[in-house]
């Protein structure tokens, strides 16, 4: 999905790791040479409550940094996609963890297993970076280069082995989704 502006919306639950990557992806879109702007919002609760992080990518300047009608959503709960997942621009894209299946069945979009994925690695904390990754494979929105230098910046090192580790998980799970479309 190459659109320009492209405009996407992460969620998931306070403490899911949404606001940062959102910040990932804001600092690979701009070491890409695109102009970005990224928004954050929490529920009334930090932890637990829906949150969300809203990314524009654009070649242009950026006149109008929400995002109403997102290209591309990437869900992690189902209280995130009942608050923010179900609308989408005409022709976007709607990435689900699988198991929101088992509490909205009638929710549309692409499903990846993305909690399986992160637990598979040893932490369920990685979750986020899992479904950064997919969604970078599945939309071309910031080179794969890009998130790599972005992710290697923002992790402690004892964090990062662990955290490439699910950059690499992410990217096969997208992978697998863009070869079915």
């Amino acid at each position: 999905m190459r659109k320009d502006p492209l405009r996407v919306r992460l969620s998931g639950r306070g403490g899911q790791g949404i606001i940062l990557a959102g910040t990932m992806l804001a600092e690979a879109a701009m070491q890409d040479g695109l102009k970005v702007v990224q928004t954050q919002s929490y529920g009334p609760e930090a932890r637990l409550g829906a949150s969300k992080s809203e990314v524009v990518i654009s070649s242009r300047d950026i006149a109008f940094p929400e995002v109403l009608m997102p290209d591309l959503v990437l869900c992690f709960s189902r209280e995130a996609y009942q608050k923010f997942g179900r609308h989408v621009s005409p022709g976007g894209v709607v990435l689900l963890e699988q198991s929101i299946l088992k509490d909205v069945p009638d929710a549309q979009g692409q499903t990846l297993p993305l909690r399986d994925t992160a637990r598979e690695l040893g932490k369920e904390l990685v979750l986020n970076v899992v479904g950064l990754a997919a969604l970078v494979a599945v939309t071309e929105a910031v080179s794969r280069e890009s998130l790599r230098a972005a992710l290697t910046h923002r992790m402690k090192a004892e964090f990062l082995e662990l955290n490439v580790a699910a950059l690499e998980a992410g990217f096969a799970l997208g992978e697998a989704v863009a070869s079915r479309a």
